[in-house]
């Protein structure tokens, strides 16, 4: 009578003992959000009474130990409001009656607004759980046997007596509230991903947090601190360590997946080595067809209006905004020469373009690798910081027992003389147990910090990848610049007109010292200039 009455809220009389129970001060619809009592069909008008109900159920009973009525509390998922709670709740309320034949009384319940250490918990952490609580009789409805003890209720539910036979029974309860939560959530557009069986039977590697009980529950509530509580405490904090250690290899990870994708996405072509780029560029002929495909290299994707134009019948390519730009500055030529000349400077435009684009990427990614290399140094030198704690930790604890063996040596010899070489008293075994826990604590960070260190050797690796990636896309435009200059140096005024600020700098540094500097009010009347013939020869024939 007393559990009935706290779970639902009432105030209930216990005729057994001549005594009221009053839990009316827990008000529904704040702590308890509903209360209802349900039955299976056929049962009498009484059952859904709880007084009538739990009163015949006492009675039915007469051994002094009996096992009068069973809990079975359900966690609520997140996101739902109190009346799809309750109805949730009641759904498994009902399926639950008809299954055993018996009454259900349903307490549905807010959570606390605390955790079980005392941590005050955000608005949409705050749920709810019910408790589905019932008899362990069957009820006797219409149409049944007759009822000679004039209880209302017939046979015992025999199987719900001990952890063996009630086994199956709470699978297909755990079964079916595992199916309601996900069609709930489902409806209402939120993650429907709940499975009642623990992380062992799904096969996870994950370790549940452990659990405080009760007792340290409410001591933790009330602001005092206990062993048990600590000691989740510093799993709580080491997870977020763990966390904030493997943050920065997630987005790495995710960052590589989305490159990949990319690349995958674009045509390959091979890399040239910095090397190659003259006799590449070289390899431009000195007409009007623009569509050659243009050079790619390691860390930059071509457009993909590029990559599409593979053969000299393609269709002319589409002009940038920089090459816009450049055609509407750049001297308007006039002789069939002056055409070729234009026609070769417009393809190395399009290599310097790309590539002042690609090392702009590059810049922000040695920006996001040195915060990621912060990121994860300061990470480790908090876990260095742990384990020294967790060290010297270990070590107090080891003084204590050998403290405590050195104090209390008849204790520890009257233990061995009872239970033998392997008896220890409570306190020893406590004791041990403390410097096992922080022993475990001490390896654990260990591999943490290694783990930090192979991440840290690695950003160190993937940063010289950068840098070394960088510099041959900067010996590529640095080549290319100076092809430029060096095929028509009137047309390099135009081209840093058109650029922009930070990338005209980086052009003009990599432009050749002594380029020509031609009178920009001379309009190209005459011959343009004839540009250098270069000679590579490739293996096994050679190339005119």
């Amino acid at each position: 009578m007393a559990g009935a009455a706290y779970r639902l809220g009432l105030r209930l009389y216990d005729e057994r003992t001549q005594t009221w129970h009053d839990y009316r001060k827990r008000e529904l619809g704040e702590e308890i959000v509903r209360a209802l009592t349900v039955a299976p069909l056929g049962a009498p008008a009484w059952a859904t009474d709880p007084t009538e109900l739990w009163n015949r159920a006492e009675a039915a009973e007469k051994r002094k130990d009996a096992q009068v009525a069973r809990d079975y509390r359900i966690p609520i998922p997140f996101g739902l409001s109190d009346a799809q709670a309750g109805d949730l709740a009641e759904h498994l309320a009902r399926f639950i009656a008809q299954q055993l034949t018996t009454a259900v009384s349903v307490g549905l319940h807010r959570d606390a607004d605390v955790d079980a250490l005392g941590v005050a918990k955000s608005r949409d952490k705050v749920g709810y759980h019910a408790h589905l609580y019932f008899p362990t009789r069957q009820l006797i409805c219409s149409g049944a046997e007759n009822d000679p003890a004039g209880s209302g209720f017939g046979a015992k539910l025999s199987v719900l007596s001990n952890k063996r036979t009630s086994a199956g029974i709470v699978e297909q309860f755990n079964a079916k509230w595992a199916e309601l939560w996900n069609q709930s959530t489902a409806a209402l557009g939120l993650p429907a991903d709940y499975d009642h069986r623990s992380y062992l039977r799904q096969g996870l590697p994950t370790v549940p947090q452990r659990t405080l009980g009760a007792p340290a529950t409410a001591l933790e509530r009330k602001g005092f601190f206990t062993r048990k509580g600590d000691a989740v405490r510093e799993i709580v904090l080491m997870s977020k360590v763990y966390e904030l250690a493997h943050v920065t290899a997630v987005a790495a990870q995710t960052n590589q997946a989305v490159a990949d994708v990319s690349r995958e996405a674009s045509v390959p072509i091979a890399t040239p080595e910095p090397s190659e780029a003259p006799a590449l560029l070289d390899r431009l002929p000195l007409t009007r067809r623009r569509h050659a495909r243009s050079p790619r290299w390691e860390g930059f994707n071509i457009e993909p209006e590029i990559a599409g134009a593979s053969t000299v019948d393609a269709a002319p390519l589409a002009d940038t905004a920089l090459l816009a730009r450049f055609r509407a500055t750049a001297p308007v030529p006039v002789t069939p020469a002056q055409h070729d000349v234009f026609a070769r400077l417009v393809e190395l435009l399009r290599v310097i373009e790309r590539a002042l684009r690609a090392l702009r990427s590059f810049a922000k990614a040695l920006v996001q690798h040195d915060e990621d290399q912060r990121r994860r140094t300061v990470a480790r030198l908090d876990t260095d910081t742990a384990l020294d704690d967790s060290r010297a930790q270990r070590a107090e604890a080891d003084v204590r027992l050998k403290k405590w063996e050195a104090t209390h040596r008849w204790q520890m010899m009257r233990a061995k003389a009872i239970h033998g070489k392997s008896g220890r008293p409570r306190m020893w075994r406590e004791l041990s147990h403390e410097i096992q826990f922080d022993h475990r604590h001490v390896q654990d960070l260990k591999t943490t910090a290694r783990t930090h260190l192979a991440e840290l050797a690695d950003l160190v690796g993937r940063g010289d990848t950068l840098k070394a990636r960088q510099s041959r896309v900067t010996n590529l435009l640095r080549s290319t610049v100076g092809q430029f200059a060096q095929v028509s140096p009137e047309h390099v005024p135009p081209l840093l007109a058109v650029l922009p600020k930070d990338d005209r700098h980086q052009v003009e540094v990599l432009l050749p010292k002594a380029r020509l500097e031609p009178d920009r009010g001379k309009a190209m009347d005459g011959p343009a200039p004839k540009p250098p013939r270069y000679e590579w020869r490739s293996a096994g024939r050679p190339v005119p």
